[in-house]
């Protein structure tokens, strides 16, 4: 192990609140792969109602729903659909973003220009507002298209397809920015002098540069997407019921918040901690990432 590797790890250990994020995020990927492999849709999905809200007891830890369904179960099952459409909205817009801002902040010229105009076009609209109008009026229509062509879809589609293209001109100006400092480099100079393309330089000595940049910041993106879709669900525009989400599933407790306060405690106790989870890993990564944190 380099010396290097072992002031990163020290760095890291230091940083408690990176420490408890990161057993937060391996927490949150452990119980996804459970739930993924050992919930089926009977355990989320059937009635019981009977033992309709039930408070928290031996036979159900969280207690049940107002249709006697387990809110252990459907809580655990939503962190599977939390944590993709986490990791799939930060893989569509910072693949979307990292494309657009090499070519801005590289090639420059008309490429910039266009790039940025139409980054500032999609900046214009605030972020929620511009991914419930995309759902709104194309979400339904998508799954439908997909279904018809016998594409595979899930309910939550719509949602991480908006979230994705919402979030990229974050990513476009964060790269745009890193490469027309990167590019001033020696190391470049270097690279042109001895020959190298424009896109060779671009993909194999700029691009391995941004990647501890885009790793801090997408792990905190990870947290926001995951915030956006649970406030989409809370607004009936993310999964569709019966599936759990920790939006709906706070949507629906919502009604019962007085009487029965476990229904929409336990879905917002999983966002806050899931979120700040993230946001801690985060914090950590940046400090063991950037020279300047690192005191290097």
């Amino acid at each position: 192990m380099s010396d290097d590797t072992r002031k990163s790890i020290r760095l890291f250990l230091r940083n408690h609140m990176a420490v408890a994020g990161l057993i937060i995020v391996v927490a949150l990927l452990i119980t996804a792969l459970a739930a993924q492999f050992s919930i089926n849709e009977d355990d989320w999905k059937s009635q019981n109602l009977p033992e309709a809200l039930q408070p928290p007891s031996m036979n159900h830890v969280l207690g049940t729903d107002h249709l006697g369904r387990s809110v252990a179960v459907r809580l655990l099952y939503a962190s599977k659909t939390s944590l993709m459409v986490g990791v799939m909205v930060v893989a569509i817009g910072m693949t979307m973003g990292t494309v657009l801002g090499l070519l801005a902040g590289y090639l420059g010229g008309w490429y910039d220009r266009i790039i940025s105009r139409v980054t500032d076009v999609v900046l214009a609209f605030p972020f929620m507002l511009l991914a419930i109008a995309v759902v709104a009026t194309v979400g339904q229509w998508m799954l439908q298209k997909l279904a018809s062509m016998g594409i595979p879809t899930f309910s939550s589609l719509p949602v991480i397809i908006a979230l994705g293209f919402a979030s990229f001109p974050a990513y476009t100006r964060l790269v745009r920015g890193c490469v027309l400092s990167i590019k001033e480099e020696q190391f470049v100079d270097a690279a042109r002098a001895l020959g190298s393309g424009r896109w060779r330089i671009m993909i194999s000595h700029i691009l391995p540069n941004l990647t501890g940049t885009l790793m801090v910041y997408g792990t905190l993106r990870v947290s926001t997407a995951i915030l956006a879709e649970s406030s989409l669900s809370f607004l009936g525009l993310g999964a569709l019921p019966p599936e759990p989400t920790w939006g709906n599933m706070l949507s629906d407790g919502r009604e019962y918040l007085l009487f029965y306060p476990w229904l929409p405690l336990f879905p917002g106790l999983a966002i806050l901690i899931t979120v700040m989870g993230f946001n801690f890993l985060g914090d950590g990564l940046r400090d063991i990432l950037d020279p300047y944190h690192r005191g290097d």
